[in-house]
């Protein structure tokens, strides 16, 4: 399959297309709206590219995102409730710009699985989430990582955008965490990674926020609908919360700071790579201060 499809050979392969797969259809994977084919044009569908899913919830693992940046297949495993799905997206150029072709195929018999119960729906979305989870969570801490940013930023940037809400994005780093390193060892500081990790999780909201290691021992923590003050307040309370810890270590207690750097998006434009600047250019900011403090916009 041709790594970018044109919209022409699309149409034009559209009976090869239904004789091998299940189901097709085309997405856009920034707006999630999903499109159907009509007499060779696309015709928006009312859900999202999500519902179709059945977890009321954009999929961490979103490889049309993926095939969409990177202009190139990619496949992931998926369940609706009843089947297993081998989805396949490749990027398509429509007259309506960029797009996502995916094809799905019922794999449900075909042992893909091994030992999944489908009466038992809620045991199914888990090991396959889990699966998913694999290629966008970080091994060490358990949150999300650098490619999840990527694939997600954007989309939170055009829900902001679009319903005119504000966004926030806090950039976090442990201060002097070199030394930890130097003084403690490597295993030392991962266990101080992963205590970190652990209370930036703490102290977000369920799906709606979410927490991802963008590098070494910066980590990322994006606030849909949340402004400057709401923004600051969870940020001031995970560093309050950071300077109070202590990590166990053979032994020996490790006590860390960190340092915030905070941008918002309300009203304004910006990209993904706009909004981490912003960020980091505050927490720039945070550690010339003199660290273990949070810069806000």
């Amino acid at each position: 399959m041709e790594k970018i499809i044109e919209m022409e050979n699309f149409i034009k392969n559209s009976d090869l297309w239904e004789r091998m797969y299940d189901a097709v259809r085309v997405v856009d994977p920034v707006k999630k709206i999903p499109y159907m084919l009509k007499d060779n044009r696309l015709e928006e569908n009312e859900d999202s590219c999500y519902s179709f899913w059945k977890q009321n919830t954009i999929c961490a693992n979103c490889i049309s995102m993926r095939a969409f940046n990177e202009e190139e297949t990619y496949v992931k495993i998926e369940f609706n409730g009843k089947k297993v799905y081998l989805v396949t997206a490749v990027p398509l150029l429509t007259d309506k710009g960029k797009m996502v072709a995916e094809f799905l195929q019922d794999v449900t018999d075909k042992g893909i699985i091994e030992g999944i119960d489908l009466d038992n729906a809620a045991e199914v979305y888990q090991k396959i989430n889990r699966l998913n989870d694999m290629l966008v969570k970080d091994e060490l801490t358990g949150v999300y990582n650098r490619r999840f940013i990527k694939e997600r930023l954007d989309v939170e940037i055009f829900r902001a955008v679009t319903y005119a809400k504000p966004l926030a994005v806090i950039m976090a780093d442990i201060d002097f965490f070199k030394k930890v390193n130097d003084t403690y060892g490597h295993m030392a500081g991962d266990e101080v990674l992963k205590k970190f990790a652990r209370i930036l999780q703490e102290n977000v909201r369920g799906q709606e926020d979410w927490v991802a290691r963008y590098g070494g021992e910066e980590f990322i923590i994006c606030l849909p609908n949340t402004g400057k003050d709401g923004a600051f307040t969870t940020a001031e309370r995970i560093r309050k919360e950071v300077a109070e810890a202590v990590v166990s270590y053979k032994e020996q207690e490790i006590r860390i700071t960190a340092s915030f750097g905070i941008a918002v998006l309300e009203g304004e434009t910006l990209t993904g790579d706009d909004l981490i600047r912003k960020a980091d250019e505050n927490l720039y900011k945070a550690k010339n201060a003199g660290r273990n403090r949070v810069v806000c916009c």
